[in-house]
């Protein structure tokens, strides 16, 4: 039976799955928010609440997806320098430039202030904080009368808790234990067994959402995955269970903590099909400028009244122009700063030749693979 592994080489490491998944991850959050930006947030929770597996099935997976990827980099990474410094690239530039643009640009057209007031009201200096993920959701006098009022980018809402991702990540390679996979293997079964436990006596409101802990938690699980991708089947029977254990997990809410970990399979084995790539996942990755800018297009189209809030007419106009900007993020500013990767990688290497102590610690290939030989001939004596 084939493993995660051998289905990764035949790809060569770049399975087209995981493109179009986050396309499709990225443009189904549009569809999401259509509900909130026109109807309120009242009545699209509602109307959520029905469709609750498949909700929350989205963000598992777009965590999930992000860490088995990540995990690749940070493999391939000598030390936190370049780590988190390609971590930065990725997000922080685009992330600087759609607050920039919804500040500067989206609030100074659509607020209802006079400008010198907008430009010199806190809320106006706060929102600037977000490039640091610190995320604040208002701008002065900004969408006051939308269905869903006043939030500029609630979409952003993931940001910290990505970040926090990667913070758990760095820490865990630090301790060394996300290369050594049979401590990640026992660092990840007590942290379910006291998420489980944790949950269990957690018998509030369910949210639509899985909680913010647990979309960590299936990061973690893509990780685990990336880690054992030699010894995890990648097989369609496999899939289904893992489908349907996550689908009933995630039923009633009360066993979210149990539906991590079957959610990363089935992010892994969708990402790892291989379908002919197509020029929108072949010119580019534009799942980032549609989270971005998703939403805050969505409450300006929300702005011209009672006649384009209709759900369906807001994903119609703002998809594609959300996906033009994406285009436009991806070309004019991703692309570029992901450039700048040699010259983290410069810097990295400037760091460990004058301390070595720095880096990363793994063990040996060599040693491990002496001592799986001396383990082969004392087995044979």
């Amino acid at each position: 039976m084939p493993s995660l592994a051998d289905q990764l080489a035949l790809s060569r490491n770049r399975p087209a799955g995981f493109d179009y998944m986050r396309i499709a991850l990225a443009v189904s959050i549009i569809g999401l928010h259509s509900l909130n930006v026109t109807l309120g947030l009242g009545r699209a929770l509602e109307i959520q609440s029905t469709l609750r597996i498949g909700v929350a099935m989205i963000l598992a997976l777009f965590f999930a997806l992000s860490g088995f990827l990540v995990t690749a980099s940070l493999l391939r990474c000598k030390s936190l320098i370049s780590f988190l410094g390609l971590r930065v690239l990725r997000i922080g530039p685009a992330l600087a430039v759609e607050t920039t643009l919804s500040a500067v640009i989206i609030g100074s057209l659509f607020t209802e202030l006079p400008l010198a007031q907008y430009l010199a009201d806190p809320k106006f200096h706060a929102y600037f904080l977000n490039i640091v993920g610190d995320i604040h959701y208002e701008l002065p006098g900004v969408f006051l009368h939308n269905p869903l009022p006043e939030l500029v980018n609630a979409q952003l809402w993931t940001v910290p808790y990505e970040l926090w991702c990667y913070v758990i990540l760095a820490l865990l390679a630090v301790t060394t234990i996300c290369f050594n996979r049979v401590a990640y293997l026992v660092f990840m079964v007590i942290t379910q067994i006291g998420l489980a436990g944790y949950d269990l006596y957690r018998w509030d409101e369910v949210p639509i959402q899985l909680r913010p802990h647990l979309l960590v938690f299936c990061f973690l699980a893509g990780v685990g995955f990336y880690l054992w991708r030699d010894k995890v089947p990648f097989n369609r029977t496999v899939f289904l269970f893992a489908l349907v254990l996550c689908a009933a997990a995630m039923a009633t809410g009360r066993g979210d903590a149990l539906a991590a970990v079957p959610a990363a399979y089935v992010a892994c084995y969708l990402g790892l099909m291989n379908p002919r790539r197509s020029w929108i996942v072949s010119s580019g990755d534009y799942s980032y400028g549609l989270y971005l800018y998703g939403f805050v297009i969505q409450q300006c189209i929300a702005t011209f009244g009672p006649l384009v809030q209709h759900w369906y007419l807001n994903i119609l106009i703002s998809l594609p122009l959300a996906f033009g900007v994406a285009v436009a993020s991806w070309h004019l500013v991703e692309k570029h700063a992901l450039r700048l990767r040699g010259q983290v990688e410069k810097l990295e290497a400037a760091a460990l030749a004058r301390s070595s102590i720095i880096g990363f610690w793994r063990r040996s290939p060599e040693r491990v693979e002496l001592r799986a030989r001396l383990g082969n001939s004392s087995a044979s004596i």
